[in-house]
């Protein structure tokens, strides 16, 4: 009876070591690393336990689709954001002929055209604001990069050139 309540109880204890949740990877990404590159939910902390090789490869690949995903986003956002900026003046003379050809004059349009200039604002700013999110992102990824390099080493694994057609078995 004592022997099976200790398996009972050190079973008990490993199950409540590895139910922790680490916090989220940034931008909601479905990753199976937390935000400090461990393995994010008690699913991955039992996977990288038993099969810790195949989980940390897995993670390389992974994050090499992150990487290069991120790199593409954040490319593409940087050019959006330059593209709005440098059509400004236009968007600003679009706004004036629009309340001219709706009749308006003096504080109306006046007050059309900064309606607009608002939503202009608002867009280029949520634009940076996405900007800054996936650099934040790429970031992390980096030091996950390093983090999983780290974890291989220690596994007497050396790391593999990301090729996104080979996934790991």
């Amino acid at each position: 009876m004592k022997r099976s309540f200790s398996k009972i109880t050190a079973a008990a204890c490993l199950i409540f070591a590895l139910s922790g949740c680490g916090e989220p990877a940034p931008a909601a990404w479905t990753a199976n690393l937390d935000a400090n590159c461990k393995p994010q939910d008690p699913l991955d902390k039992i996977y990288a336990f038993l099969s810790p090789k195949k989980f940390w490869r897995e993670q390389e690949y992974d994050l090499g689709n992150l990487k290069k995903a991120g790199q593409k986003n954040l490319e593409m956002s940087k050019s959006v954001l330059d593209d709005s900026k440098a059509q400004k003046g236009e968007f600003f003379q679009k706004a004036e002929k629009a309340a001219t050809d709706l009749g308006l004059s003096g504080k109306d349009k006046r007050e059309h055209v900064k309606k607009n200039m608002d939503r202009y604002n608002k867009e280029v700013s949520d634009i940076e604001a996405r900007l800054k999110e996936q650099e934040i992102a790429n970031t992390w990824i980096r030091k996950c990069e390093q983090e999983v390099e780290r974890q291989l080493r220690l596994l007497k694994l050396p790391p593999i050139k990301y090729d996104p057609e080979k996934r790991p078995r």
